[in-house]
């Protein structure tokens, strides 16, 4: 709890510190990728995978002249990993808080980074973990007006838990709308 308020504290802080704002707007996305984990015990192999589904809401972001900055929540599912041997990791579901900037490069390119912090609960058994996460990626628009942006993602992440770490190289689509836009790009 302490980090979702950290998290909220620091995007309070950081939007009023730039100038030039042209509006709100709400962000809805979805991403498929493979999860790639390496442990941090003896395993039979250095890697496993897996695969998995992205959803991520964003009811505070805010646009300025070439950068914005969200709060977003989501969740974040993985199947159980391709089977070596005799042994299998379990799927998990994830509930995630991630603070997200990007900077428009170009009129239809974007780079983004975001951190978060996610609590996942491991598929028919009783137990839950945290981990920590980070992302870079790039985003380019599809479709753009006044009211709505579209665009594909190609986000990358690193993801540290006790165990793993986890890298998920993904593919999706982030949908904007902007209720209140005043001016801009």
């Amino acid at each position: 709890m302490k980090r979702i308020a950290a998290l909220a504290i620091l995007v309070g802080i950081l939007m009023p510190l730039s100038a030039n704002p042209t509006g709100q707007y709400y962000a809805l996305s979805l991403s498929l990728f493979p999860y790639m984990t390496i442990p941090h015990y003896q395993d039979e192999i250095p890697m496993r995978t897996a695969a998995g589904t992205e959803v991520m809401v964003g009811a505070l972001g805010y646009r300025f002249a070439v950068h914005d900055v969200s709060l977003e929540v989501g969740y974040l599912g993985t199947t159980a990993s391709i089977t070596h041997g005799f042994y299998r990791t379990r799927g998990f579901d994830s509930v995630k808080v991630a603070l997200r900037w990007a900077y428009q490069m170009k009129e239809n390119l974007s780079l983004f980074t975001a951190l978060g912090t996610e609590i996942n609960f491991y598929r028919n058994v009783d137990s839950a973990f945290a981990s920590f996460s980070t992302a870079v990626g790039a985003e380019v628009q599809l479709a753009y007006n006044s009211s709505y942006r579209l665009s594909l993602i190609f986000p990358l992440t690193i993801h540290l838990r006790k165990e793993i770490t986890a890298i998920q190289s993904a593919v999706g689509l982030r949908y904007q709308i902007f209720p209140t836009l005043r001016g801009g790009r």
